[in-house]
């Protein structure tokens, strides 16, 4: 069957997309060798390193999990005046560039910012350049993805549903966990994971306030610009196997939908 010239179009630029996209993990696997991969991964520091990005983005996500779908519930059935500027707002860690994300939360949690001055002096609590710090970054950067999420999974319940609960009798509160959170679960859940894969690969906010900690990004950075291409490689490789179980759990969920 003959092409037309619109499908021969597209076809050039799907090969195209495919070449450029595709390059740089063929590269990935050309420069990755077993030996000083896997010996790379295998050392203590290294597996600290991953340790660490694990728990803070768990600890992240899951905070982001409970506050974005809290605000998810706000904004879709609070009607107040002013909810498209506040949920405006809320959102704009999805657009700030992250190292401005992260020098905005130096200034707010840093020694001498606007709330960790007076938790430093008043308790001796520092809360930049530790694991705390981390966790801080990630839920800023990934909250508002789960917000989305949130919000995108209680539109699509039928408003019959929310009035029937009412008109027998359920309070807010159990028309959310009865009605709305069962029906939400696979977007919800679909949030979760995406925002997880975000908050794992999260870097310049996090690079602001990390200090001498690492999480697997910075050291992918780190160990790049200083030539070691062995750990950079067995941490990209890494990442890329993650990230790529992770977009097949978000699939399989959606098509269970």
């Amino acid at each position: 069957m003959k092409l037309s010239r619109f499908s021969s179009l597209i076809t050039i630029v799907v090969l195209g997309a495919g070449l450029f996209f595709g390059s740089p993990f063929v590269a990935l696997l050309k420069s990755f060798t077993l030996a000083d991969g896997f010996s790379a991964l295998l050392n203590y520091k290294v597996l600290a390193v991953v340790v660490t990005s694990l728990l803070t983005a768990f600890a992240a996500t899951g905070l982001a999990a409970v506050v974005g779908t809290v605000l998810g519930y706000y904004f879709t059935f609070h009607k107040q005046p002013g909810r498209r500027w506040l949920k405006t707002f809320f959102s704009l860690p999805l657009v700030l560039p992250p190292s401005a994300a992260g020098y905005m939360l130096l200034l707010a949690f840093g020694r001498y910012g606007l709330i960790g001055g007076p938790l430093y002096q008043v308790f001796s609590v520092q809360i930049m350049f530790t694991v705390s710090a981390l966790i801080l970054a990630q839920f800023f950067v990934v909250m508002p993805l789960m917000m989305q999420a949130a919000s995108s999974a209680f539109q699509q319940v039928p408003d019959s549903l929310v009035k029937a609960s009412h008109s027998l009798g359920a309070d807010e509160f159990t028309t959310f966990s009865k009605v709305l959170l069962p029906l939400s679960r696979p977007v919800l859940m679909a949030g979760v994971i995406t925002a997880f894969a975000r908050a794992l690969g999260e870097f310049g906010a996090t690079m602001m306030v990390a200090g001498r900690l690492k999480t697997i990004p910075i050291m992918i950075y780190v160990k790049a610009m200083g030539g070691d291409s062995g750990v950079a490689d067995g941490l990209s490789l890494l990442l890329v196997l993650l990230s790529f179980m992770i977009l097949l759990l978000v699939n399989f969920i959606g098509e269970q939908r």
